[in-house]
């Protein structure tokens, strides 16, 4: 059996290049004197010693050190950015030029290239802008931007580009300039297409006709991209290599059929390419395929061969030394790792003795699963760091999709060069809408199977790397480096080191309490991981229309932060803004009990809680004054409701669940959404016992809530707020931020800080970040 391909230097260098963009772009800027030392070092070692494999060595040292000089330049790029000196919530007004496009009375993300410095003065723009808006938007079209900042609702373990840092929520858009082809031709024709394309397919499909052919994925439905999603189909709504490969292809063979010279159709399907690739915006992977099919045409007319890897590796060192924060970003990795998966599979399966025995349709069928297999397999990690998923149903799917999609794209090709007829256009169009059909159906039953696609917690940096290296020395075992033993078996003792011991990091760290207030909107949702990891949840969040807190925010949370099972459910009380996500969370994760006030309510969330744990295996308790729950060293004293009916029983906020968490001498006082009078009460009866250090506000700041009289009594030194942006009730009230301001309380909201975290230790002492704060 033949040994794995020779690695081309190009990939090599790439591989160092992107070595050392990483480590400068999470501002290790002071490995910097080390990294030139020893690339010089070895220089110097490797003309005096007259070595071939040190001067590789050297060379390969001085690209990472020049990957690592890009990006720390990148990132100190990024800090100067003008969104670095926004803080949430804050009004803002810019001049941006359209990127994206969206309809009249349709609502989504757009993408803006900004004209002017905002409202910062001296700084600079480092990518486009993200605008929440109504539409029309136009490509090409110069507006002006009212509204306000909102940075990204999660934290992130890596450094994010200013354009993945937060978006502006549009208050007013003001159409400046229209747009104009001799100023912006490809914005301008991307618009056009953009604009003829959504009157050309019916609602249902103009979206995804839009994605297909344009890359246009603003007015998708987050029902249909969840959907293809689960089905590990995602890469069909991004412009990648194959759209770009069955454009180049088309292009090709029309040129031969209209009897251009071979050479002239090289160079025609090479310019063309390019071409569509500019007009749909030159994203990361269409580039990537672009730039191959172009080396490729140069190799043809030189008459030379070419490595698949080194065509590969030299994409890549194109757009990194264009584009540096690509490197951390999903799109350029999974592009090429992807690319890189397919060459090779597709390569060595077909070297295969028992393949060439099969018949032409057998043989097809046994090398795309094999390639199918290999990309999701290497592309695994990938998926899971960023997205906190596997999808097995795309090695099937794909099977299915890649030629349903060969089928679809003439058709919606055609149907955009045909626009400007609608009679024409829609010929092609109807025939677009069957493919399109099929492969909606696909995603719908492969996105039904629970196999299909799996919900893990996001690995480190560390483990996803073992990964990836044990794929690739397995590899190189299954084609004979096995004879090598003691390699082998350190490299295994290395990978499993690697896997093992974040685990082993967190058990023998410094143990700490830390409470997660969780974005979820307009809810609560609080995850307490107690000093020896176990988890308890205080509510799951809201439940509305096609929104789950529970499923869409809490579960994946919790699985990220590798929660598999709750020591407590904690209801506060049956609101659906508290327990509307529950159903969700028992049944994703083992519940050993379910903690609510004693006084039913029949309401919809309460029922449909009480539905889920009959179907499970959690136990169901009551929880009242005098009660408590200890679980590694945390208490938890509840104190409400007592053997006395509220004045106001009607109300469901008056039976909230009132407990103090306590951790050594670290105190946090949990209020549900308990009502103003009840407060007042506990504030009498129970004066020593509210006193905390973090108070969680009630009723997500309401007016009738948090008075005067209980905030003397808890004396909290922070007040954190869970609620929702732009919420209907009018939360957190400003009454209530002037009552704690009076009394020199910090406040943290969810609303604009995203997630808060507070660690806290035995001593009393905390600490507190969230997601606005750990972006950069």
């Amino acid at each position: 059996m033949s040994r794995p391909p020779r690695t081309r230097p190009l990939a090599l260098a790439a591989i160092a290049l992107v070595a050392g963009l990483v480590v400068g772009l999470n501002e290790l800027d002071r490995l910097l004197p080390a990294a030139a030392l020893l690339s010089i070092g070895a220089g110097l070692a490797a003309v005096l010693l007259r070595r071939p494999g040190l001067l590789i060595v050297a060379t390969l040292l001085a690209i990472g050190t020049g990957g690592l000089i890009a990006g720390v330049v990148a990132e100190e790029q990024a800090r100067a950015d003008c969104r670095a000196g926004w803080s949430s919530g804050a009004s803002v007004r810019v001049s941006g030029l359209a990127i994206g496009f969206l309809p009249a009375d349709e609502r989504g993300s757009v993408r803006f290239r900004p004209l002017s410095p905002a409202e910062n003065d001296g700084c600079r723009w480092s990518g486009s802008l993200r605008v929440w808006t109504e539409g029309p938007v136009r490509p090409g079209a110069i507006y002006e931007l009212t509204g306000t900042w909102q940075p990204s609702r999660r934290p992130g373990r890596w450094p994010r580009p200013p354009d993945r840092r937060g978006w502006i929520t549009a208050k007013r858009v003001t159409l400046v300039q229209p747009p104009g082809f001799r100023e912006h031709p490809f914005l301008y024709s991307r618009g056009v297409l953009a604009e003829r394309l959504w009157h050309t397919y019916p609602r249902r499909w103009a979206p995804l006709a839009q994605a297909l052919v344009l890359g246009q994925r603003e007015t998708i439905s987050p029902e249909l991209y969840r959907r293809i999603a689960r089905a590990g189909l995602a890469h069909l709504l991004a412009i990648s290599g194959l759209h770009v490969g069955i454009l180049a292809a088309a292009i090709f063979a029309l040129a031969r059929t209209a009897r251009i010279g071979p050479r002239n159709a090289h160079l025609l399907t090479a310019a063309l390419t390019f071409t569509y690739v500019l007009l749909i915006g030159a994203p990361a992977s269409a580039v990537r395929a672009a730039l191959m099919v172009s080396l490729w045409t140069l190799t043809r007319l030189a008459g030379r061969a070419s490595s698949a890897f080194d065509v590969l590796g030299f994409t890549a060192l194109c757009l990194l030394l264009v584009r540096p924060w690509s490197v951390l970003e999903p799109g350029f990795q999974l592009s090429f790792a992807g690319a890189a998966a397919v060459g090779y599979a597709y390569t060595e399966a077909r070297r295969w003795r028992r393949l060439r025995r099969m018949p032409a349709i057998g043989r097809l069928a046994a090398i795309s699963v094999v390639t199918s297999t290999a990309t999701i397999l290497l592309v695994a990690p990938i998926t899971a760091t960023h997205f906190g998923r596997i999808t097995p149903a795309a090695v099937v799917g794909n099977l299915a999709a890649m030629p349903l999609l060969t089928l679809a794209m003439p058709a919606l090709f055609l149907s955009a060069l045909l626009t400007p007829w609608p009679e024409l256009a829609a010929w092609p169009a109807d025939a677009a809408i069957v493919v399109l059909n099929g492969i909606d159906l696909l995603a719908r039953l492969l996105s039904g199977f629970s196999w299909g696609s799996i919900e893990i917690a996001r690995p480190a940096a560390l483990p996803a790397l073992a990964y990836a290296l044990l794929l690739v020395f397995g590899t190189h075992a299954f084609y004979g480096a096995w004879q090598r033993r003691r390699f082998i078996l350190v490299v295994g003792l290395l990978v499993a080191a690697a896997v093992t011991w974040p685990a082993a990091r967190a058990r023998l760290a410094v143990n700490h309490l830390t409470v997660y207030v969780l974005d979820v909107g307009q809810g609560d949702a609080i995850a307490v991981a107690t000093p020896k990891r176990h988890w308890l949840l205080v509510d799951s969040g809201p439940s509305y229309g096609d929104f789950n807190a529970g499923a869409q925010r809490v579960v994946p949370f919790l699985r990220e932060h590798g929660a598999r099972r709750l020591v407590a459910l904690l209801t506060s009380h049956p609101d659906l803004d508290h327990v509307g996500g529950a159903p969700a969370v028992l049944d994703a994760l083992e519940v050993e009990r379910v903690i609510g006030s004693d006084r039913p309510t029949g309401q919809v969330g309460e029922l449909a809680l009480l539905r889920s744990i009959a179907n499970g295996s959690s136990r169901w308790l009551h929880a009242g004054a005098g009660d408590t729950l200890r679980v590694d060293g945390v208490d938890l004293l509840f104190q409400h409701p007592g053997a006395i009916v509220p004045e106001n029983e009607g109300a469901t906020n008056a039976y909230s669940l009132v407990f103090r968490l306590q951790y050594g001498s670290f105190r946090m006082l949990f209020t549900g959404d308990v009502a103003g009078d009840v407060e007042d009460r506990l504030s009498v009866e129970s004066a020593d016992e509210l006193r905390a250090q973090v108070l969680k506000v009630s009723h997500h700041g309401s007016a009738s809530s948090t008075s005067r009289l209980f905030l003397s009594r808890v004396q909290p030194e922070l007040a954190v707020i869970s609620v929702g942006r732009s919420n209907l009730y009018g939360h957190p009230s400003p009454r209530l931020l002037l009552r704690l301001a009076a009394r020199g309380i910090e406040t943290r909201r969810t609303d604009r800080q995203g997630t808060l975290v507070i660690e806290a230790w035995k001593d009393g002492s905390w600490r507190l970040s969230s997601a606005a704060e750990s972006g950069w």
